[in-house]
């Protein structure tokens, strides 16, 4: 007797002209448990899942239904099903200048020849948000909503289409703890109410509390799949990555010096930022601390000179300086890694070649003329350099992973020869395996004397590499700790607004 409320994937395969993206993968979700799925960038776990969401019509294999063979060549096949995919990037599925209500049921908005009763819509809204105890007002503009309430409005469009089986792509990834904890409540109680919930994640100890049950993908193929319990975090990071963690942080560097590359006074913004002090030191990695609305991503865009701010002085490799726009930072040498790189860092639907040049197009141009041949040259050295998983540089790079997006986000600096880089969140998205290979990439940067500001929620990270921290809340600096002193308690606490006893 088959069991109701099940989805099977029976030996998925999917490739890209000669590129193999799945091999042969099965995966099965129940109704009523939550089963993670893990893997390394590029292990083939968001293709899978679009597989199952109907975005990819040319994939060979079954997929089943409570037994019975269904077939997926279309998204709107999935919703059919009841199976819905909340994605990492939610600004990508909303409409910003509508309401919450109409984004949440906006497929009764573009229903042909139906008239919208806005009363209606707006109470059904509510109560949609409601089963997940959220309390949006149904009537703000999407445009006006937090990266944790836009999750909110899609998890609710989600429940409006009676979802059977509900896919979470790196959900955690724009949240601090609060928001995070808040979520996962949710899911549980989806859970409770016998909906399946695929959640991705590269967030092992979230992963490891949070599921039932744990599917491992490696180079497109299933290499683990059985119960959570009883797994600790290290065996599932050793199953992501094929062999033994050794250490995730490079070794310690000797002291910086005391030669300043960047102080800045003063500083203030329109918003959140309040009379904002620091120093950089040749050859420092400076990390910043706070939770989310703390003022990290308002501080390093007005470092990078985004944002409408001032400042009473400051210096920048030892002239008199302050934040005047984006053109003037880069030409002074600063560069800025934002959080949302898919927005800001990178040219999602361009090459990968593109994409490391253009920050250093003079360089390549002759009488006008750019010379493709010899950015094509520097791309392949800087893709063997930065170890991008890419098929050539004119791979575009929506087609790479989330680690290899950053990678190329950051490899777009390194012919422009900046000597202070900013980064905002730079592990958002990306798994253990790249993390590795990027804090190796930066603490080299470090070592070449270059000063780096690292921006970040994940404590764990700012100890292990930096050498000074220091804590933002509510936009001020509270506190500075030395980098090998510092605890995640301390900053925690300090991030909250609170002084250790």
């Amino acid at each position: 007797m088959v069991a109701l409320n099940r989805l099977e994937m029976r030996k998925i395969s999917l490739s890209f002209g000669e590129f193999s993206a799945l091999a042969a993968v099965d995966f099965t979700v129940e109704g009523g448990s939550i089963h993670a799925l893990t893997g390394a960038n590029g292990a083939g776990k968001s293709t899978l899942m679009a597989v199952l969401c109907g975005a990819h019509a040319h994939y060979q294999g079954d997929i089943l239904l409570d037994g019975q063979p269904v077939t997926l060549r279309s998204p709107r096949d999935a919703k059919r099903l009841g199976i819905h995919l909340v994605q990492q990037e939610v600004d990508t599925a909303l409409v910003p200048s509508l309401s919450v209500a109409e984004n949440i049921l906006l497929d009764r908005l573009a229903e042909d020849g139906q008239l919208i009763h806005w009363s209606a819509l707006r109470r059904d809204a509510r109560a949609l948000l409601a089963q997940l105890r959220s309390t949006i007002a149904v009537t703000r503009r999407v445009a006006q909503c937090t990266l944790a309430e836009k999750q909110q409005i899609l998890l609710a469009r989600a429940l409006s289409h009676h979802c059977r089986f509900l896919i979470l792509d790196e959900p955690t990834a724009p949240l601090d703890q609060h928001e995070s904890a808040r979520l996962f409540a949710v899911v549980r109680s989806l859970r409770a109410q016998g909906i399946g919930v695929v959640f991705i994640s590269h967030r092992i100890p979230e992963v490891s509390a949070l599921c039932d049950c744990l599917t491992v993908l490696r180079d497109g193929r299933r290499v683990e799949s059985g119960p959570m319990a009883g797994l600790s975090g290290e065996q599932i990071v050793e199953k992501m990555l094929g062999h033994r963690l050794q250490t995730l942080y490079p070794p310690r560097r000797p002291p910086c010096g005391d030669e300043v590359l960047l102080q800045i006074d003063g500083l203030r913004d329109n918003g959140r930022l309040q009379d904002i002090t620091l120093t950089l030191r040749k050859g420092e990695i400076l990390g910043i601390a706070g939770l989310a609305g703390a003022g990290k991503t308002e501080l390093c865009k007005a470092l990078f000179g985004a944002s409408q701010s001032r400042a009473a002085r400051g210096s920048l490799f030892g002239r008199a300086w302050t934040p005047r726009s984006p053109a003037d930072s880069v030409a002074r040498g600063i560069a800025l890694v934002p959080e949302e790189r898919r927005k800001e860092g990178i040219f999602i639907d361009e090459s990968v070649a593109m994409n490391l040049s253009v920050v250093a197009d003079n360089q390549f141009s002759r009488w006008g003329v750019f010379g493709r041949r010899q950015a094509w040259r520097w791309a392949e050295e800087l893709i063997a350099r930065l170890g991008v998983r890419t098929r050539g540089p004119d791979q575009t790079l929506r087609r790479l992973s989330g680690g290899n997006q950053q990678k190329v986000a950051i490899g777009k600096w390194l012919r422009h020869h900046a000597g202070v880089l900013i980064f905002d969140e730079p592990t958002k998205g990306i798994d253990i395996k790249a993390k590795t290979e990027l804090f190796t990439l930066i603490d080299g940067l470090a070592r070449e004397g270059r000063g780096i500001i690292y921006a970040s929620g994940e404590f764990s990270e700012l100890i292990g590499l930096c050498d000074r921290i220091c804590v933002l809340w509510d936009g001020k600096m509270v506190a500075e700790l030395p980098g090998d002193r510092a605890d995640e308690e301390t900053l925690l606490l300090y991030s909250t607004g609170g002084i250790p006893a």
